[in-house]
């Protein structure tokens, strides 16, 4: 019998999962091409709910490689505030069939 372990939730092991390459930092806005692919335009912002109000990440459309926005202690910091949040997203496909709350 095979018994999958899973990672404790932690805003470290959150982080890691995201495989972010690099160190260097794009506070305010993305940079202009993806320092990856160079791809221009093609850099945008993720939110992670409840983490932090407004972009914590960017990610490149064209090739998918993440880049930090603030220093990865910070991340991880914000990452943090969401280890207590559960979402069932097999329950998202039949969300109609249920009573609001």
């Amino acid at each position: 019998m095979v018994r999958m372990v899973q990672k404790e939730p932690t805003g470290i092991n959150l982080f890691d999962g995201l495989s972010i390459k690099g160190t260097k930092r794009w506070k305010e806005r993305p940079p202009r091409q993806c320092p990856y692919c160079c791809t221009g335009g093609s850099v945008q912002g993720i939110e992670i709910l409840a983490a932090y109000d407004g972009p914590l990440f960017w990610e490149c459309s064209h090739c998918g490689e993440r880049m930090l926005r603030f220093t990865k202690k910070t991340t991880v910091k914000h990452l943090d505030k969401t280890v207590d949040l559960y979402v069932d997203l097999e329950g998202l496909d039949r969300i109609w069939e249920q009573v609001p709350n």
